[in-house]
């Protein structure tokens, strides 16, 4: 599967997934794939629209980036670029179920590194649920390393494993 990854409008190649900024109009889909792929821990809904507006606002503070299979908006990443921060940090990553293991959450984490590259960052960060292997998986595959453990990070107090990729 190829992907695209276009930060303006611009055209689409067919049957390619496409990587773009998430505009204020989607909120409906973004809160949609917020509540499927999260029981617990979600980003409400007026979180989303702030952080969209602020995306929107200040493009090197947070971009929030969606990925569309078709006409559909099947994930997201919400990246945070601290100002005067070497780091660039993944808030949020997100594929609805249907569309996992389609080669989405890829393309959304080098959508992230090369908006984090471009915005002078040289590291990259996440935090990810101890006990959520597949994503564990998923980041060492693509070079990130762990180097910390949060104890009782999450809502029902599950661990956190703090993991970073050098860019």
């Amino acid at each position: 599967m190829s992907a695209t990854i276009i930060t303006k409008a611009g055209p689409t190649p067919p049957h390619a997934d496409t990587i773009r900024e998430a505009g204020p109009g989607e909120l409906d889909a973004l809160a949609a794939i917020e509540n499927q792929c999260f029981s617990m821990d979600r980003i409400s809904r007026s979180g989303l629209r702030r952080f969209l507006t602020r995306s929107r606002q200040n493009p090197w503070g947070a971009r929030f980036l969606a990925v569309e299979h078709g006409a559909c908006i099947c994930g997201y990443v919400l990246l945070l670029l601290r100002r005067n921060s070497l780091i660039a940090r993944i808030y949020s990553i997100a594929v609805i179920p249907e569309h996992r293991r389609m080669g989405m959450a890829r393309t959304l984490l080098a959508g992230a590194e090369s908006v984090a590259v471009e915005s002078g960052r040289n590291r990259i960060r996440l935090e990810v649920r101890e006990d959520n292997a597949a994503a564990i998986r998923l980041y060492s595959s693509v070079g990130y390393g762990s180097f910390d453990r949060i104890e009782q990070y999450y809502e029902d107090r599950t661990a956190a494993i703090r993991m970073e990729k050098p860019l």
